[in-house]
């Protein structure tokens, strides 16, 4: 009964509204049924930001209702460090449902200590080891400049890459120790087990990489005892494979 009785009150507060204008929404938002706590707000897309930062970020109070300008709180959230986008919801009688899209981790740069990147280059605030982040290193050819979070264009456009590469094949990345730049603006993506250079053009499809990852395992199970040194992929339709005594 109190649950219709409050949906009743609210029907009503909202035909009022629309009847009346913004003087009587003003004064309906300040009544108590409206007012939110820690506790009703729902936040979905949580990974590495903790509950405790996105609320600190939306600044409840006291008087904070469900009709508080949902705009400010994107604004707020959306200056996280951590946060690509973010999307506020009502949901009466007091509810608010936040969603997040964090940024992720695909690399590691020296800074000169390890710090982490996502797929556009920024530096994201998360200690590697706290989260065990097995993530490829990226060459970067520029000293880092203290207090920037984005990177020389050079190094964003290698995490770009690295993301890109993450989406085709992800097994593929976490072979990966190292990814720097090669000749003729090509990538050189190096594994660690077995120690082996993939040579890669930009814009490699899933495709063509598992061309690659085929031939590969071949020439390891032809020849176990000389591992290839690199898999070549930069020329169309065709998988170079060298070994450590080839020129």
């Amino acid at each position: 009964m109190r649950r219709e009785l409050r949906i009743l009150l609210i029907t009503s507060l909202l035909g009022a509204t629309w009847a009346w204008g913004g003087e009587l929404l003003v004064a309906g938002s300040k009544m108590e049924i409206f007012r939110i706590d820690e506790g009703d707000i729902d936040i979905h897309g949580l990974r590495y930001l903790t509950r405790e930062t996105v609320l600190q970020a939306m600044e409840l109070t006291p008087e904070t209702s469900v009709w508080s300008n949902t705009d400010l709180w994107v604004t707020d959230l959306g200056a996280l460090p951590l946060v690509r986008s973010a999307s506020v919801v009502r949901q009466l009688p007091h509810t608010i449902i936040v969603s997040l899209l964090e940024r992720q981790p695909v690399a590691l740069v020296p800074t000169p200590t390890l710090e982490p990147v996502d797929g556009d280059g920024i530096l994201l605030p998360l200690d590697p080891a706290s989260h065990r982040l097995d993530l490829p290193i990226l060459e970067t050819e520029y000293p880092f400049v203290e207090g920037r979070r984005i990177m020389p264009s050079r190094t964003r456009v290698l995490a770009s890459e690295v993301n890109r590469l993450m989406q085709a094949d992800t097994a593929f990345l976490q072979m990966l120790s190292e990814v720097r730049w090669g000749k003729d603006s090509s990538l050189v993506a190096r594994w660690s087990k077995p120690d082996v250079d993939f040579l890669l053009p930009f814009g490699l499809s899933a495709k063509r990489l598992r061309e690659g990852l085929i031939v590969l395992a071949h020439a390891i199970n032809r020849t176990p005892h000389d591992l290839p040194k690199s898999v070549d992929l930069r020329f169309a339709d065709l998988v170079v494979v060298r070994r450590a005594n080839e020129n």
